[in-house]
């Protein structure tokens, strides 16, 4: 016999639905221009620097390199991190799309034409 007294999974146990955040997606990238910005303007003060001769020109030219460093190294990093998650949502969506398409074009069928004898004028 079946039991009649069957108790529901919990909602904890039941998977989630994964929902975009675009506040969050948004606010990441915001925080990588906001990284470049803070580096560009530490190279012009080091130009500026460069220009009023407080330093060594082999010390701010070091120090500029190590900045660039710094900054292609974290930009690559982030990007890679963003391509990624980027790839996801982009897969994500196209399956979304196509069991859309599946959903209310249903299966494609291919049109057959029929030839005519005639031949076209020249």
């Amino acid at each position: 016999m079946a039991d009649t007294k069957v108790k529901r999974s919990t909602l904890n146990a039941q998977p989630k639905r994964q929902r975009l955040d675009y506040r969050r997606k948004s606010r990441l990238y915001e925080s990588l221009y906001d990284l470049n910005r803070g580096f560009l303007i530490v190279l012009e003060v080091f130009e500026r620097l460069e220009r009023k001769g407080f330093f060594r020109r082999d010390y701010l030219r070091a120090f500029r390199n190590m900045a660039d460093e710094l900054l292609a190294k974290a930009n690559h990093e982030l990007t890679a991190t963003l391509r990624d998650c980027e790839q996801q949502e982009a897969a994500r969506f196209g399956r979304l799309c196509r069991k859309w398409e599946r959903r209310f074009h249903g299966p494609t069928r291919p049109v057959i034409r029929k030839q005519s004898n005639k031949k076209a004028p020249r």
